[in-house]
């Protein structure tokens, strides 16, 4: 028995969450803290690849029943539980049209008969009916009880949803969350029996303990489902019409709740594209029409969502109502959804998507239901109480013939709710408006303040052409100026949009402008009828009938001192996933001043002047140090190579030198380390001189310090019988003995090379690579961003990044070094990370997974290796936000041509600025153990990064603390004041511990010198 294999954390983990028969909620899963004890947490509160990795997780339980035991090599979970059973067979198989998708499984349909008084299952029916002219489908989240049952009043809420739903008549029904007692009193309604067949009859297989059920006024030619969870699926039926086939389907995807969730719904949203794409194949009355109608857990947004949009899905409510945010899950206005919220957002989870391969179907109306309290008693907290947490929607579908319709127009179909073009007011003027916004708006951390011109808008990937096609649009439209006066409102169903009216001089020229874009880009027009009305929304007001809404307009209005500004430019706006929307693209309007070249770069070389004037700390000059480490290296018995900046002829008079040495076979690593610091102290010539060997260090290498020269010198030795080729080849051949250290200092050398060559295929290319890359350097080094160890970019990833944007270059990019380096801002602030950046297609190939590649800048050499491993949560958001503000900065700097505009581009980051929390992490030992601790601290800081951003509410910035050298400084933010308590300095907190654990893991370093000492202090303000 011990030889066999025993089943790994990992595969537990998954089987526990993957397994339809395994309810996620019922484990616990025990865990080391590097402690003497293990410590619990739920099941669902784990992070896979996160801060605990596998090798920590010692066992998981079931209730108070271990499972599975690392220590004991115990796993229960391997082989069927007794008391599983399989699923009853299906009372009938009905025929289809073809074999089943990968994945699916058939189910019975149920039909009420009532000469026999019951539920009875019915065969497939392959005879085809008539489509009908219009066809309304209806889906709904009905909302279990299996939590707080005691808050919901299931027996209320169950009559009332289901009286809801007669009232709809929808000739297609998609529940959600449908448990065995509610399906009970689904299946003994009237009109259910009278006039549905349904996919679930009373044994209930398919929703215990809860699931979804799918209701048509048509007989079902086929129905299946594809099982994702044990309570998320698919549950699909074919109807069998003439001129070709409907399927219908609802969904019910992985909410973020789940800390899996966005991994988890990719995969789900995958499957179905991949079944919308496999059910047609089969068909023989023509191209199939689709429509998903369900619970999709998808916030406006999210590359999920977009997916749909991408394989040829219209989502119904946008294309309708444009204007109109159709939330379905109001955390502010419903009770129930403020019960089972755990962001409080505001969200359209429930969505009815539509794929017309016939070009016939179209939606043509679209409406919530069940958006408004139930009449009578409270609900038992003592607040009005609603038929479920979720609003229903209703959408009517319109048959005709093929490609009559707007709807499914290759223009439409194209468009995405992640990007937006807009107006926006400058950021001096935002305060008041921001006031507002915080304190009444649901989506004050989603948009900026803005007047929305074109949404939804098109994907990235058109955004290049899109802006060329406007900035030629604009060029004749002048810039006028805004003021924002009074407050107006739009009202909805059950709450209403308060809003600032901008009043435009010379009037009409907003209308002008709207129009204008239109017409430039008429795939994004406004759907007829729906108008433009420009507005700039500052929050949601509860509708009331006593004028309380107007009364509290009024009063604003009384207290508003109008907002007055020129636009000058419209925006380009993009969100990723669930982040804030950020300014990707400015696109000026009327002819921009065209200023001189040259005149262009006096001004940026100025600006660079100013942070650039700090004297070299190298008395002697640069080449002739590395010539004196030529000689030492040769002395040593190896050869010297540099790489880095040097090879690339970027390298400042006192920036640091990366290099390899490469010795024979008889050579070890630690024998040239230990003759080359012999060396150096024996022949010191300056009191700047120093050597030390890292040999803990991911790569080997020995520290040199030479006149005050910093060096990082890295060493490999050619197998035994290997002539002294050039590393290119070397390394080729490095399967003859080359170790691993060995071919990762080769490679380092290798990235040079090949970036080199990459830059130098068109002639002058080379110069005009350097000048960018120095600039952008002197960016990324003033904005705290020149970093691997702080988990930001270091040079390679800087000059990957240079040579992608410069080898990409329009010849408008390429007028200046100023116009080089906005292309340079322009190309990277609006880069969809994770989406690698790479020089060769081997590179872009590159897949990235998992935490550490959410920033992949992919190394030139093969084999594909992410050189930005160290870019964590908090730093990608830093790196982005720092681009879009530098692409803001270069624009208008290039528009005011003033001095002081560019210095505002390379200002310095100073602590306290970043964040008024911060940590200072300082280090003490004698001055000559000082270094050496230094670099440990510096070495693992990125691991007190990760372990603060355990907790989620927690954003941090690392940096250098400048007054205090070899200090770091942590920034700790929060974006909402309700996560102040993740800020909290007390034994015990989150913050606390985090820090506590990285002060026990320095204690625990084997190397720490003697009497070394860490010190963490956490500073408030400006101290």
């Amino acid at each position: 028995m011990s030889q066999e294999r025993f089943t790994t954390s990992r595969e537990v983990y998954h089987r526990i969450r993957w397994d339809p028969r395994l309810d996620a909620r019922e484990f616990v899963i025990g865990y080391d803290t590097h402690g003497e004890t293990l410590e619990e947490m739920p099941f669902e509160a784990f992070v896979p690849d996160g801060e605990i990795p596998w090798h920590r997780v010692w066992y998981f339980k079931r209730g108070r029943q271990k499972v599975w035991d690392r220590k004991e090599r115990l796993d229960l979970l391997s082989q069927p539980r007794p008391t599983e059973t399989e699923p009853s067979p299906p009372v009938s198989t009905p025929a289809r049209p073809g074999p089943l998708p990968a994945g699916f499984s058939a189910l019975p349909a149920h039909r009420f008969d009532a000469g026999l008084g019951e539920w009875v299952g019915t065969p497939a029916t392959a005879s085809v009916t008539a489509a009908p002219s219009a066809l309304t489908v209806a889906t709904f989240n009905v909302l279990f009880d299996l939590y707080d049952a005691e808050l919901l009043a299931t027996e209320r809420r169950t009559p009332a949803a289901l009286a809801l739903l007669a009232e709809q008549d929808a000739d297609v029904i998609a529940l959600q969350e449908v448990t065995p007692p509610f399906l009970r009193a689904l299946l003994a309604e009237p009109w259910v029996r009278e006039r549905y067949h349904v996919s679930e009859g009373p044994s209930a297989d398919t929703v215990t303990p809860y699931g979804q059920v799918l209701l048509s006024k048509w007989p079902f030619a086929a129905l299946s489902q594809r099982v994702f969870s044990r309570d998320k699926r698919l549950i699909a039926g074919q109807l069998a019409f003439e001129g070709g086939p409907l399927w219908v389907a609802t969904p019910h995807l992985t909410s973020n709740r789940d800390p899996s969730g966005s991994a988890a719904r990719t995969a789900q949203v995958q499957a179905i594209i991949e079944w919308a794409q496999a059910v047609g194949t089969h068909q023989e009355q023509g191209a199939p029409d689709l429509v998903l109608a369900g619970d999709f857990n998808l916030s406006d947004g999210e590359p999920e969502a977009d997916r749909f949009v991408q394989a040829g899905f219209v989502d119904a409510w946008p294309e309708l109502r444009p204007s109109e945010t159709g939330e379905t899950y109001n955390p502010r206005l419903n009770d129930l959804a403020a019960l089972t919220t755990t962001s409080g957002r505001l969200q359209r989870l429930d969505r009815v998507l539509v794929a017309s391969g016939s070009g016939r179907l179209a939606p043509d109306t679209i409406a919530l239901f069940a958006e408004a309290p139930l009449e009578g008693a409270p609900a038992p907290d003592g607040g009005p109480l609603f038929a479920s947490d979720h609003y229903g929607l209703s959408c009517v579908l319109r048959r005709g013939p093929a490609a009559t319709t707007g709807a499914t127009g290759a223009g439409t179909t194209r468009r995405v709710h992640h990007t937006a073009v807009v107006l926006i007011p400058p950021e001096s003027s935002w305060g008041p408006i921001q006031a507002l916004r915080k304190k009444h708006d649901a989506k004050f951390e989603r948009w900026m303040p803005h007047v929305t011109l074109l949404y939804p808008f098109l994907p990235e990937e058109d955004l290049d052409a899109a802006e060329a096609v406007l900035v030629d649009a604009l060029r004749q439209v002048e810039p006028f100026e805004v003021t924002l006066a009074g407050f107006h409102h739009f009202e909805h169903r059950v709450n209403a949009t308060a809003w600032l009216k901008p009043e435009d001089q010379p009037q009409g020229a907003l209308a002008a402008l709207h129009a204008r874009l239109e017409q430039a880009l008429p795939e994004c027009a406004t759907p007829a009828g729906h108008g433009f009305t420009p507005h700039l929304s500052v929050g949601q007001l509860p509708l009331s009938r006593d004028g309380q809404l107007e009364r509290t307009l009024s009063q604003w209005e009384r207290t508003w001192r109008p907002v007055t500004f020129e636009a000058r430019e419209v925006c380009i706006i993009r969100r990723v996933g669930d982040t804030p929307f950020e300014v990707v693209r400015r696109i000026p309007l009327g002819r921009p001043k065209v200023l001189d070249a040259h005149q262009e770069d006096v001004l940026l070389y100025a600006a660079v002047a100013q942070v650039q004037t700090a004297p070299s700390r190298v008395p002697r000059p640069r080449e002739e140090v590395i010539e004196r480490l030529r000689g030492l290296c040769e002395q040593s018995g190896a050869t010297l190579h540099l790489y880095g900046s040097s090879l690339l002829g970027t390298a400042g008079v006192d920036g640091d030198v990366d290099a390899v040495a490469l010795g024979p076979s008889d050579l070890s690593r630690q024998d040239f380390a230990r003759a080359l610091t012999d060396l150096v102290a024996a022949r010191r010539a300056s009191p700047l001189d120093s050597a030390r060997f890292v040999a803990d260090a991911a790569i080997p290498l020995v520290k040199l310090s030479l006149g005050g020269l910093g060096i990082d010198l890295t060493y490999a030795s050619r197998p035994e019988g290997m002539d002294a080729d050039a590393p290119p080849e070397l390394l080729a051949r490095q399967e003859e003995g080359l170790d691993v250290a060995g071919q990762r200092a080769l490679l380092g050398l290798l990235d040079s090379q090949e970036l080199l060559a990459h830059v130098s295929r068109e002639e002058g290319e080379l110069e005009h690579f350097r000048a960018l890359l120095r600039l952008v350097k002197t960016w990324a080094k003033a904005r705290g961003l020149y970093s691997h160890a702080l988990g930001y970019l270091g040079g390679l990833s800087w000059a990957v990044m240079v040579a992608w944007a410069r080898t990409r270059a329009p010849g408008a990019a390429s007028t200046s070094d100023a116009a080089r380096l906005a292309h340079f801002f322009q190309t990277f602030a609006a880069w969809p990370w994770p989406q690698p950046v790479g020089l060769t297609p081997e590179a872009t190939r590159y897949h990235p997974d998992g935490k550490r590649d959410l920033f992949p800048v992919i190394a030139p050499a093969m084999p594909a290796r992410n050189t930005a491993r160290n870019v964590s949560r908090s730093t990608v958001r830093v790196l982005r936000e720092e681009l879009t503000r530098a692409l803001e900065l270069i624009t208008q700097a290039r528009q005011d041509a003033s001095p002081a505009a560019w210095s505002a581009l390379f200002e310095p980051v100073e602590p306290p600025r970043i964040a008024s929390t911060r940590l200072r992490v300082s280090v003490s030992a004698p001055r000559s153990d000082l270094v050496v601790e230094q670099g440990w601290v510096l070495g693992h800081i990125t691991e007190l990064v990760y372990r603060l951003e355990g907790d989620r509410r927690l954003a941090v910035r690392p940096m250098f603390d400048t007054p205090a050298q070899g200090a770091i400084v942590l920034g700790l933010s929060i974006r909402d004041t309700r996560d102040a308590e993740a800020l909290r300095w007390v034994p015990d907190s989150p913050l606390f511990r985090a820090v506590e654990s990285f002060k026990a893991s320095f204690q625990a370093w084997p190397a720490r010198p003697p009497d070394a000492g860490l010190q963490i202090e956490l500073l408030r303000g400006e101290t």
